[in-house]
């Protein structure tokens, strides 16, 4: 694959940071402390073209998240990987799971993780 084959009307998921902000203020950050979701991205070219074969700019279409801004050859082999995937489905989404492990008769170990699904579709 190289960057002629990225699809540019394709939507990816994309772990992102939620983005945060100082009251009172325009400005908004992310922090390497808040927990990273899978989120919904489209690819942009208002700063770098697919063409140049540089980088590739996602941008969140869930409110709250912004972008990422990762090396062409990186966001290729991360496809390869399926760190970063494709959605194929329209009806396709991310959603945690969470599950209970059973320590001790007490204690419960919480374990978390994302999961891609398939909504049914409505009649």
């Amino acid at each position: 694959m190289t960057y002629k084959d990225i699809d540019k009307d394709a939507h990816y998921f994309v772990l992102l940071h939620p983005l945060e902000g100082i009251p009172g203020t325009p400005f908004v950050y992310t922090s390497s402390t808040t927990r990273e979701k899978w989120v919904e991205c489209v690819i942009v070219e208002d700063q770098y073209s697919l063409d140049m074969g540089y980088k590739v700019e996602l941008v969140s279409i869930e409110p709250g998240y912004g972008h990422a801004l990762i090396y062409i050859d990186d966001f290729i082999k991360d496809l390869d990987r399926n760190i970063r995937v494709v959605k194929k489905e329209p009806n396709m989404e991310c959603v945690e799971e969470k599950w209970l492990e059973p320590l001790t008769d007490n204690v419960n170990l919480c374990h978390s993780a994302y999961t891609l699904k398939i909504k049914p579709k409505r009649k």
